[in-house]
């Protein structure tokens, strides 16, 4: 499936691979976005976690501070001399002679206490003892009621003396704080009466709710883990489900009704009831989805967008591509044909640029090795007819030759019979093209043909011999390359008018090197010929032609692996040559050695 996939977008059209890449680089974006989104709300919440954590801390320290302090006044009561010396009377008198002020004094110390701590939300202060009941005065007390005031003093009882927090009857009377008064004179320790304080916790969360109020609502859930000890109005629709999923150590989002709450826990040190700080979050939840809303719709918007824009940005530069590739088939048919466009790319210097530039130039390029090839072949085919009639002319050449010899041989004029046949066999061996190559043996056989036919012409005048050793016959020799030197040597000596005139070839052979000369006598070479035919100090008309001839020939075969020396010794004119000694197989295959 990915290899499908990989080859599909591989073989894509350059626009859809565009598309292709910036569809990925915008998703990619797109997702860092998203990321960065998630990000910014979870610091968002962090920060409203730090601020929620840090007001519930105050709350719940001044939750804590008003029940310490009633704590702190409980002991103080207990250790209080008027309340110690009054309760110790009442303890010690008979049960039916109660001391007449003790009651007015108890009252007295109570109010003093309740005004004193009026502030940490204290309704009323009881002693209660076996004759009588003492309370401190305040209207905002409630009345309470026989059955629970028992359960009161007998909770109070049971502790033995230490203080206890009793809260099942916080809606609607609040929470108590009772406590078995001991007696310390003389460490009796015997119990003098029950302390119960009633707290206001409504009033207290109330106020507290109150004076952290902002625009965003505030409420407070208090729960010593049992109960419910106070829930603000906004939150009455907290059900036992609801309150079992309140986090415990961190943040939370619950929706609690129909709204939504961010919720913070902590805990009062104090008494270890757990607080709860439920912010509003509607209205932040409605942000957050909004936001999230719009920035989907414009992450959409923007991808679409960037699509749109990629067809438009990407349609003149695919354009010109389109072009090119239509220049490309164009070019590829069997004509070769270049095609006409109105634009021209040679003053631009991009990549489009370049690639049209190249084309263009390996197009004519093309082009002319074509036309250069086309006309080459017509030169060829042009070539082939002309050797097939040089391969006619040649034949009939020689069947008048053989004619004429045959004629003469009935004449019986030995001469003329001696000269055709040398003219044939020259000619035959001159006009073949079976062997490009040619040997020593060859060369000399054709020199001795040709000095058949002119000593004849020159009746005795000409003399010729060759000194070559047999094992040097089989030695590589380019083709006609000593009969332009005895052509060269006849030209300057018998056509000058010379009376005789000896020619002499000969050669040895010197390690890996062949030395042929060609020597004449009755005639004298100019000093440095060879450099001077090639300077153009002397011009190269007759013979000299041949000498170029040889030099050109020897030097496309052996590079500047040879020697082509002129130059007078005694009596004769001398054309030397040096060449490798390369050997040349003979019909039997086998290589001749020197």
């Amino acid at each position: 499936m990915f290899q499908k996939l990989c080859d599909q977008i591989k073989n894509a059209s350059i626009s859809k691979k565009i598309l292709y890449i910036l569809s990925s680089a915008i998703f990619l974006f797109a997702l860092f976005i998203l990321i960065g989104f998630l990000i910014l709300t979870r610091s968002n919440n962090q920060i409203l976690y730090q601020t929620s954590s840090q007001l519930l801390s105050y709350s719940t320290k001044n939750i804590s501070d008003h029940l310490s302090s009633t704590q702190d006044m409980a002991d103080f009561m207990m250790s209080d001399a008027t309340i110690q010396r009054e309760l110790g009377r009442i303890k010690d008198a008979p049960s039916d002679q109660t001391p007449a002020d003790s009651y007015s004094n108890l009252h007295a110390a109570l109010n003093i206490y309740h005004q004193r701590y009026k502030s940490d939300y204290i309704d009323n202060i009881q002693i209660v003892t076996p004759n009588f009941t003492v309370t401190s005065y305040s209207m905002d007390s409630h009345i309470i009621p026989s059955s629970m005031l028992q359960d009161l003093i007998t909770e109070a009882k049971i502790q033995d003396g230490r203080s206890l927090w009793i809260t099942r009857y916080a809606e609607p009377y609040g929470i108590f704080l009772v406590k078995s008064i001991r007696r310390i004179e003389h460490l009796k320790l015997d119990e003098l009466g029950i302390l119960i304080i009633n707290i206001n916790l409504n009033q207290m969360m109330a106020d507290i709710s109150a004076s952290e109020q902002n625009e965003n609502s505030i409420s407070y859930l208090l729960n010593n883990g049992e109960q419910q000890l106070y829930r603000h109005s906004d939150i009455e629709a907290l059900t036992e489900l609801e309150l079992e999923r309140l986090p415990q150590n961190s943040y939370d989002i619950q929706t609690i009704g129909n709204e939504q709450f961010f919720v913070v826990p902590a805990s009062i040190p104090a008494t270890g009831w757990t607080c709860y700080c439920l912010a509003s979050y509607g209205n932040m939840y409605n942000d957050v989805l909004t936001f999230q809303r719009l920035f989907i719709v414009l992450l959409l918007c923007s991808l679409l967008l960037c699509l749109i824009l990629t067809k438009l940005l990407i349609r003149p530069i695919l354009a010109h591509f389109k072009v090119l590739i239509d220049k490309i088939r164009k070019f590829g048919n069997e004509e070769f044909e270049i095609m006409e466009i109105p634009y021209s790319y040679k003053d631009r210097h991009d990549e489009i640029g370049i690639l049209h530039q190249q084309f263009d130039s390996m197009a004519l390029k093309i082009q002319t090795l074509v036309r250069e090839n086309y006309e080459t072949n017509l030169v060829a085919k042009d070539a082939q007819l002309k050797a097939l009639e040089m391969q006619i002319n040649p034949h009939f050449l020689y069947n008048t030759l053989q004619s004429i010899n045959w004629r003469a041989k009935m004449l019986k004029d030995t001469e003329i019979s001696a000269m055709t046949e040398a003219l044939g066999k020259l000619l035959r061996i001159t006009l073949s093209s079976k062997n490009k190559d040619s040997s020593l043996r060859q060369e000399l056989e054709l020199v001795e043909h040709y000095m058949t036919i002119q000593k004849i012409r020159y009746d005795g005048r000409l003399t010729y011999e060759t000194d070559v050793p047999e094992a040097l016959l089989e030695t590589y020799l380019p083709k006609f390359t000593l009969q332009p030197l005895a052509e060269n040597a006849i030209h300057y000596t018998l056509e000058e008018d010379s009376d005789d005139c000896l020619i002499r070839i000969c050669a040895q052979c010197d390690d890996s090197c062949l030395t042929i000369k060609v020597c004449n006598t009755d005639s004298r070479f100019e000093p440095d010929l060879l450099n001077k035919l090639l300077s153009g100090e002397i011009l190269p008309h007759g013979f000299g032609i041949g000498i170029l001839n040889v030099w050109k020939r020897l030097s496309l075969t052996f590079d500047k692996n040879y020697k082509l020396d002129f130059y007078n010794e005694d009596t004769f004119a001398v054309a030397s040559i040096s060449i490798p000694l390369n050997r040349k197989e003979t019909e039997d295959g086998t290589i001749t050695n020197c």
